[in-house]
């Protein structure tokens, strides 16, 4: 059952985009530690903007995708026991998701943009490391929070309506997160800052 876990979460990406790849790579996640880009909000003199990068971010980005492939493969797991938690599952999906997509689509655009941050320095092989070291360390992190709770992949109605419950109070939500979620309401604005001033260019 443990091996439909980790297939599940090869198969559903955050809402309905693949987001998932090998969990397994060590090399992906070295090769994003030494890909590592510090740099400050600023805007230049033509009037771009560009958000700012560190390991704060970085950590709260990773926490968004990771939480976004988490939130999908609970409601497809739970979805399994019967039509009842099917139907609850589904609607507390679909209530996260109103909640987070606007931090979710800022952390996969932090991510683009490191990527090309550091595809500009060091190449295109470290950049598609970069974001495939991401990517991994979120899936694994989805997938080790869904083993915790669901042991050897079993379905569990009790812990399904626990966790289910823990959706509709909002306490899954990002921004309720105490290490993240302020991090990235601010990455949420300046990604949207980002955003705008390229459409103006």
């Amino acid at each position: 059952m443990k091996r439909g876990l980790i297939l599940a979460m090869v198969l559903c990406g955050a809402h309905g985009t693949a987001l998932a790849v090998d969990a397994a790579s060590n090399a992906a996640n070295t090769a994003a530690n030494n890909a590592a880009v510090v740099i400050d909000s600023r805007y230049s003199s033509s009037g771009s903007f560009l958000p700012a990068v560190n390991a704060a971010r970085d950590a709260a980005a990773g926490f968004a995708l990771s939480r976004a492939m988490l939130t999908n493969v609970v409601a497809k797991h739970c979805a399994q026991i019967d039509v009842a938690h099917a139907l609850r599952a589904d609607e507390a999906r679909n209530r996260w998701w109103q909640h987070n997509e606007g931090a979710v689509g800022a952390a996969k655009g932090y991510v683009q943009l490191q990527r090309a941050i550091v595809q500009v320095k060091q190449g295109e092989a470290a950049a598609t490391q970069y974001r495939d070291g991401v990517m991994a360390q979120a899936k694994a992190d989805a997938i080790a929070t869904m083993e915790s709770w669901f042991p050897e992949g079993e379905q569990d109605g009790a812990t399904c309506d626990k966790v289910v419950d823990e959706y509709f109070a909002g306490t899954r939500d990002i921004g309720s997160n105490e290490e993240f979620g302020t991090v990235l309401g601010r990455l949420e604005g300046d990604m949207q800052a980002y955003r705008d001033a390229q459409s103006t260019e």
